[in-house]
């Protein structure tokens, strides 16, 4: 089966997507929740995206020998056959209808320390209670920023993980209002 994607602003059509026909209605389903997306909020739609509130399983394979780093070891015959099957579902998702996604800005390096680089893809759960010193989604400034949260003695702060750049931390004053969107559970980079 092929699907056609379109860009929301060029009009000009891309190339198919293949994807199996057992993934099929899952495909739409997604596609019409960014439809909707799009059509509400142009500008929010590249980065957030809520995770399907119907998790099917998509299990992907996995090899279950051991890879040894470091040494020339001479594996058994038999290892190629061994396989189980990985759902990410089971292991990224917890809380399905509170689940989205963030796709972190390209030149945004304030939390490099941790793991989260530009351009990484991040899995929030609103369903957490955001407590000191979880990684955070939150509002400041009409903006979304991705934050450790510090709370102690009545200071509430949003600390970057920089140590080169060292930004200074965000500190809310009495009175003063902090929209958490969500906690980040998972950061997925890609290897360049």
């Amino acid at each position: 089966m092929s699907l056609s994607r379109l860009r929301p602003t060029s009009g000009r059509k891309l190339p198919a997507i293949r994807t199996p026909d057992r993934t099929h209605p899952n495909v739409l389903e997604h596609l019409e929740e960014y439809r909707k997306l799009v059509s509400s909020s142009p500008e929010s739609a590249t980065s957030l995206i809520k995770a399907a509130s119907s998790l099917t399983s998509l299990p992907r394979p996995i090899y279950s020998g051991r890879v040894s780093a470091g040494q020339s070891r001479f594996p058994s015959p038999a290892q190629d056959y061994e396989q189980e099957e990985l759902d990410l579902n089971k292991h990224l998702i917890t809380n399905p209808p509170a689940t989205f996604f963030y796709r972190v800005g390209n030149s945004y390096d304030s939390m490099i320390d941790v793991g989260i680089l530009p351009d990484a893809l991040l899995i929030v759960d609103r369903s957490i209670t955001p407590k000191s010193s979880h990684i955070v989604l939150a509002e400041v400034d009409k903006e979304l920023v991705v934050k450790r949260l510090y709370k102690w003695k009545g200071i509430i702060e949003l600390r970057s993980e920089n140590r080169e750049r060292n930004y200074p931390p965000i500190t809310f004053k009495e009175g003063e209002e902090l929209i958490v969107f969500g906690v980040v559970t998972f950061n997925v980079n890609a290897l360049k």
